[in-house]
């Protein structure tokens, strides 16, 4: 059963840095303004390790889970529209950020392994490792 919530004076779907500056705004000028995120919810913690490349640049975490909810696609209205299956050059962000953190806007501060890896990566599997 749907929830009735309280009449609001404005709706922004997607509140990513867009929706975000226009939703400040908006309150700025005394407007009541709600915004609806699509995905799970997510906390400081899921972000700790963004550097990350294999889960969000192979694994794609931070978008739409294409198994399970999917958009299609045609060239032209002549063909027949077809579920994108898998992620082309087009990624469907899931969860609050927008494209600021869907696709990889956003620059976040290093941790200190970023200024190890080298030595790391020796120390764990000789020099050889590393590419001349």
């Amino acid at each position: 059963m749907a929830k009735k919530l309280p009449k609001t004076d404005v709706v922004i779907v997607g509140v990513g840095w867009a929706g975000g500056i226009i939703a400040s705004e908006l309150t700025r000028k005394g407007l009541n303004v709600v915004g609806l995120e699509k995905g799970r919810e997510r906390k400081t913690e899921d972000y700790f390790m963004v550097h990350d490349e294999l889960r969000y640049g192979i694994r794609y975490d931070l978008m739409q889970d294409l198994s399970k909810e999917t958009i299609t696609f045609r060239s032209s209205e002549k063909f027949r529209a077809l579920p994108m299956r898998q992620y082309g050059s087009f990624l469907i962000g899931d969860g609050l950020g927008g494209s600021g953190v869907h696709w990889n806007g956003q620059t976040y501060r290093f941790l200190p392994y970023d200024f190890q890896i080298r030595s790391k990566t020796i120390e764990r599997y000789g020099k050889n490792k590393i590419p001349a």
